[in-house]
C-alpha cells in the first residue's frame, strides 16, 4: 500500500505536468500509466510522431522545389524501414527524458492500469502481471486522455482500414488513400502519405475543411491541398466499407462521383473520444456529461471534492498545452492557491503545409 498527498491518474502532457508542478511544490506524488515512462498519446501515438512524419515530408517538398532556384535534386527514394525508426527514436528519447525527470523529483511511478475504488482510494493493477498496490490519496487528478473516434458504420475489422494510430506506423505507402475528415488530423497525415507518394482523397462532411478553423486561412490551405491531393470531396459522407480482395469498397454519398470507389487504404480521421471509462468512476460522485466529458468547474474540480480532471477528457478543444495549463491550474488549487482555468483564448496550429495558426 502507498499513501501520497497527490495522485495523477494518466501520464500525457497534462498529467505529468502536474505531477512534476506537485513535486516542486512539495507534494508527494504517484503517477499512474500504463506506458514505461510518461508522454501520453501526445508523444507517444500523436503530436511527437506526426510532427517527425512532417518535418520528413517538408525536407522531400523542399527538394522538389529546389529546382525552381537552380538547384535539382533526383525523386527521393523512400526507406520506410528507416523512416520508423527516426520517427521511434524520436519518442524513445523524448519517453526516457521524461522519465528522468520522474526520478529526479522523487515521484513514485506506478506503471499499471486505475481503478477507483472511493474518493480518497484507487487500485493499480501492474502491466505485465503482479500483486495490486492500493494507493490511499488525499487528492486525485484525472487525466486519462482520448482515444481516435471511429463510428460504427466505419467500423471494419481489416488492417487497411487505420485510425490515426495505425498511421503513423507507417505499415506502407499505399497508391490510394482514403481519409475520411477534414479537420487537422486527416490533414497532417493526408499531407504526409500524399508527399510519400499515395494518391489522396480526403471525404469531409462539411461545407468546409478544418471546421472552427479562420475561413480566410482555411481558403489558402485548400488551394495547396487541391494542388497535393488527388481529390477534395466536401459536403460528402462515407455511408459504408467494405474490405475486399483488392482493397477497400467505400460507398459515399452526397459530391462524390462515382459514389463507390476502391482504395488501397483508409484512414478514418473523424475526431477523438474521451477516456472517461475508467473502472470505479461510478463509485464516486463524479459526472460525466451526455458527450462522454468529466465534468469539472473552473478550478478543475470534480462533483467529488477530492478528485479533479484536466485534459482531453474533460472536453475540448484536445490540445496537449490545454491539458498542461489545466495540470497546473489543478495542482495549484490543491496547494492552496485562488486560481481558476479562465483562458481568454487558446493557442492551436495545424502543421499542414502550409501550416495554419
Amino acid at each position: 500500500m502507498i499513501s501520497t498527498q497527490l495522485v495523477v491518474v494518466g501520464g500525457g502532457p497534462g498529467g505529468y505536468a502536474a505531477a512534476f508542478l506537485g513535486a516542486d511544490l512539495g507534494l508527494s506524488v504517484a503517477l499512474v500509466d500504463p506506458e514505461a515512462n510518461p508522454g501520453g498519446v501526445c508523444v507517444y501515438r500523436g503530436c511527437i510522431p506526426s510532427k517527425a512524419l512532417l518535418h520528413v515530408a517538408n525536407v522531400i517538398d523542399e527538394s522538389r522545389h529546389a529546382k525552381a532556384w537552380g538547384v535539382e535534386f533526383g525523386e527521393p527514394k523512400v526507406d520506410l524501414a528507416k523512416l520508423r525508426e527516426f520517427k521511434n527514436n524520436v519518442v524513445k528519447r523524448l519517453t526516457s527524458g521524461t522519465g528522468q525527470l520522474v526520478k529526479a523529483r522523487k515521484i513514485q511511478y506506478l506503471q499499471g492500469l486505475a481503478e477507483i475504488v472511493d474518493g480518497h482510494k484507487l487500485l493499480v493493477k501492474p502491466i505485465g502481471g503482479g500483486s495490486d498496490v492500493e494507493v490511499q490519496f488525499e487528492h486525485a487528478i484525472l487525466a486519462p486522455g482520448s482515444t481516435p473516434a471511429i463510428p460504427a458504420a466505419l467500423k471494419v475489422d481489416d488492417p487497411r482500414v487505420m485510425d490515426s494510430t495505425a498511421a503513423l506506423d507507417l505499415p506502407d505507402v499505399p497508391k490510394s488513400l482514403l481519409v475520411v475528415g477534414g479537420g487537422y488530423i486527416g490533414l497532417e497525415l493526408g499531407t504526409v502519405y500524399a508527399t510519400l507518394g499515395s494518391a489522396v482523397t480526403v471525404v469531409e462532411m462539411t461545407p468546409g475543411l478544418l471546421p472552427g478553423a479562420d475561413r480566410d486561412l482555411v481558403d489558402i490551405l485548400a488551394k495547396r491541398i487541391a494542388q497535393t491531393m488527388k481529390s477534395v470531396l466536401l459536403e460528402t459522407r462515407v455511408v459504408q466499407m467494405k474490405a475486399e480482395g483488392r482493397g477497400i469498397l467505400v460507398t459515399m454519398e452526397g459530391k462524390a462521383d462515382p459514389k463507390e470507389q476502391l482504395f488501397d487504404r483508409v484512414l478514418v480521421a473523424v475526431g477523438r473520444r474521451p477516456n472517461s471509462g475508467i473502472p470505479g468512476l461510478d463509485r464516486t460522485r463524479v459526472q460525466i456529461d451526455d458527450r462522454g466529458f468529466i465534468m469539472v468547474d473552473q478550478q478543475r474540480r470534480t462533483h467529488e471534492p477530492s478528485i479533479f480532471a484536466i485534459g482531453d477528457v474533460v472536453g475540448e478543444p484536445m490540445l496537449a498545452h490545454k491539458a498542461s495549463h489545466e495540470g497546473r491550474v489543478a495542482v495549484e488549487v490543491i496547494a492552496g492557491e485562488n486560481v481558476a482555468f479562465a483562458p481568454r483564448a487558446i493557442p492551436a496550429v495545424v502543421f499542414t503545409d502550409p501550416e495554419i495558426a
